[in-house]
């Protein structure tokens, strides 16, 4: 300001409004659980549905034409939709047992209006359902895995999940359809990914396994983040390698029974380590940019 220079505060009003949104919905929902008994069921269905549909009805007429206003009617009325939707199967419950299929309706439906109304964020929530779906119908319709425990069900599942949102990313782009929700798909994929490895490192039983293939998706991570001047991305892969070398170094430490000092200082080094790796990327982007 004191310069006289204009500064952007777009993504910094996208996160207000988004919040507002947010704030609208939690409204709405303790709204529905204060004034359930004195309005009812059905009326409530109704009005959340009314408001959904006037809001994604507004969105139709406006497209293509976007902007903050858009973006946030639009986040507004697919919150709504399936906040009335999930409001509906606990009240009336017309999928019964098989109640998972809800997350899966709800994912086809923001990314049909993801890929209608080209936003980034509906195709995030999409994949977020999706995962959702598979994680919580695990006992009831996804693939039985056997005698395979629950944790490990999970892992499985969300590797799955992981793995398919990045290769989805990686086919929009290739095909040049929505090419620019590529870094949504990759971003979710990896993290999955990663995540679901690093809670997996808790478990003592096949940690060395769990340890090496961390590693081994951080360094694939970050090795294409490089490619792709993604330092979010390396970030997230180098991290991701420290992490599965850490576990290594638990394995080790617990083999040979070491000072709980000195695997203090080794940790302390790989820590120190990322940061150096992450800090000289940045800067080498920055400077061939």
């Amino acid at each position: 300001m004191a310069s006289g220079s204009l500064v952007s505060v777009r993504d910094e009003l996208r996160v207000l409004l988004w919040a507002g949104v947010f704030l609208i919905t939690s409204g709405a929902g303790l709204l529905v659980r204060q004034h359930l008994d004195r309005i009812g069921p059905v009326a409530i269905a109704v009005v959340i549905g009314g408001v959904a549909v006037a809001c994604l009805g507004w969105a139709w007429r406006r497209a293509p034409k976007t902007s903050f206003v858009f973006d946030t009617v639009l986040l507004l009325g697919a919150l709504l939709a399936a906040a009335d939707l999930a409001f509906i199967e606990v009240k009336f419950t017309p999928l019964g047992a098989e109640w998972p299929w809800h997350l899966l309706i709800v994912a086809a439906a923001y990314a049909a209006l993801a890929f209608r109304f080209d936003s980034k964020t509906l195709f995030s929530l999409s994949l977020t359902a999706f995962a959702a779906w598979r994680g919580v119908s695990i006992a009831k319709v996804a693939t039985p895995w056997g005698d395979v425990a629950d944790s490990e069900r999970l892992l499985i599942e969300a590797l799955i999940c992981g793995v398919l949102f990045v290769a989805l990313g990686k086919l929009l782009e290739r095909v040049h359809v929505k090419a620019q929700f590529e870094p949504v798909a990759a971003w979710l994929g990896w993290i999955l990914i990663v995540g679901a490895l690093t809670m997996r490192l808790g478990v003592d039983e096949g940690r060395s396994i769990v340890a090496v293939a961390l590693v081994g998706c951080g360094v694939v991570l970050a090795f294409f983040a490089w490619d792709e001047r993604s330092i979010g991305r390396y970030a997230l892969g180098i991290g991701a390698a420290a992490v599965g070398v850490f576990g290594l170094l638990i394995d080790v430490f617990d083999f040979i029974d070491g000072d709980e000092k000195l695997f203090l200082v080794a940790f302390i080094i790989l820590a120190a380590a990322v940061i150096v790796l992450v800090l000289r990327a940045h800067r080498a982007l920055r400077a061939s940019a």
